[in-house]
């Protein structure tokens, strides 16, 4: 990992067309150690999560060109990894397992990143009629301790529409993201064996994954 995190911080200080064009080789090599990475976590999680079992590590990666069209950042170049590992790939909307790695900020994430419209409803509608279940999964000492839940900052101030104002647990009801990660210094990330702590990481997110999953897969009563 030493490579990529070497190339992100030359990137990042030289983030135009010409650098890249020049250092392309380079960009190749990163790309090349990264999507190792990413097989390795594949392989790691698919013996816990299935679902993942069929994906190859080019389904999972993200592009590190920009798309700068409505942006005020014209810099062309994204100054890091990264990869969704849930079915279907990275274009995907179901909960799954996110990998960033960027020098200073390379964290994971697993659960679900805005979710469309009916999915939330259906996650937000699980947890009205099944509370219990799902707050023994979240409020844990492994999930307390381990993992910092993520999307405080997106939290609605009220309650959402068409859902009963009284509801006890209403402040999960105001996420509009359910998802969970732990952060990783840059010596972590290159110690031999960080695949295996990642996955170990996921492995203990898994059941809020999978009860996500099941929630949003909800098509009502036959």
């Amino acid at each position: 990992m030493k490579k990529v995190l070497g190339f992100i911080n030359e990137l990042t200080e030289n983030n135009n067309r010409d650098w890249f064009n020049t250092n392309k080789n380079r960009y190749q090599e990163a790309l090349e150690i990264f999507r190792g990475f990413a097989g390795e976590l594949l392989t790691g999680i698919s013996k816990f999560d299935p679902t993942v079992g069929n994906l190859e590590p080019k389904d999972t990666i993200f592009r590190i060109y920009k798309d700068v069209r409505f942006s005020k950042d014209k810099d062309p170049y994204k100054t890091h990894f990264g990869c969704w590992m849930a079915k279907g790939g990275r274009k995907s909307t179901d909960a799954g397992y996110y990998f960033h790695l960027e020098s200073g900020k390379s964290f994971m994430a697993a659960g679900v990143w805005m979710p469309p419209k009916e999915q939330l409803k259906l996650i937000r509608q699980e947890i009205l009629y099944n509370p219990d279940s799902y707050l023994k999964l979240i409020n844990t000492g492994v999930m307390n301790d381990q993992y910092e839940r993520g999307g405080k900052e997106d939290m609605l101030k009220k309650g959402p529409v068409g859902f009963p104002k009284d509801f006890i647990h209403m402040e999960e009801l105001k996420y509009k993201h359910y998802i969970w990660s732990r952060s990783y210094s840059d010596a972590a990330i290159q110690h031999t064996g960080f695949a295996s702590s990642v996955t170990e990481d996921y492995k203990g997110l898994y059941p809020v994954v999978s009860y996500l999953n099941h929630a949003m897969s909800f098509t009502g009563n036959q």
